[in-house]
């Protein structure tokens, strides 16, 4: 997944304040990088994202006309594109967007198409509104980073405690798999 633009944070510094009983001097920058980080941890390990956001997928054309797309919800798709050009919007169509998103390909949309050929699927993601569990994954994540005085700078993940995990796996977005040739 290639982000086309930076996500808007799911989780505020004041909402983090708030929901942690945060006292004292803070630092407000600290926090929102730990908040950014615990929000990438939570979205890459559920396949959600928290926040709309452009992304583009690249695969390979011609292993089928249905494409399940790795991550959910999907609120619409932007395009189609291979190197020698654009696909209309007749050529493929989003289906099941909230629960398990998919494109449908048209019949013989990649007649003119060398198989194999990498595809370009732009699409805009993410809910409307953060849902909770993942909101508070976040809480939680970047709250044992602050405590433990973890740098999020490191080059290795720092650990996410139980709590966390059990929301993570709660919300896991699962897809049966990448193409279909149905």
């Amino acid at each position: 997944m290639i982000l086309e633009e930076t996500p808007p944070p799911g989780v505020s510094v004041e909402a983090y304040k708030r929901a942690s009983h945060w006292e004292g001097d803070a630092d407000d920058a600290r926090i929102g990088a730990c908040l950014a980080a615990a929000q990438s941890a939570v979205e890459t390990a559920t396949r959600r994202p928290l926040t709309p956001r452009r992304v583009c997928f690249e695969t390979a054309a011609g292993q089928g006309r249905r494409w399940w797309v790795p991550v959910a919800p999907v609120r619409a798709l932007l395009g189609v594109s291979w190197s020698g050009g654009e696909l209309g919007a007749e050529a493929a169509r989003l289906l099941f967007p909230d629960s398990e998103p998919q494109i449908l390909f048209a019949e013989g949309a990649f007649a003119a198409i060398p198989s194999g050929s990498p595809l370009a699927i732009t699409l805009s993601v993410g809910p409307d509104i953060v849902p909770p569990t993942l909101a508070q994954a976040v809480i939680l994540i970047a709250r044992d980073w602050l405590d433990a005085g973890i740098a999020i700078e490191t080059v290795e993940s720092p650990r996410i405690a139980f709590g966390a995990r059990a929301l993570i796996r709660q919300m896991r977005y699962r897809r049966p798999g990448i193409w279909c040739c149905r």
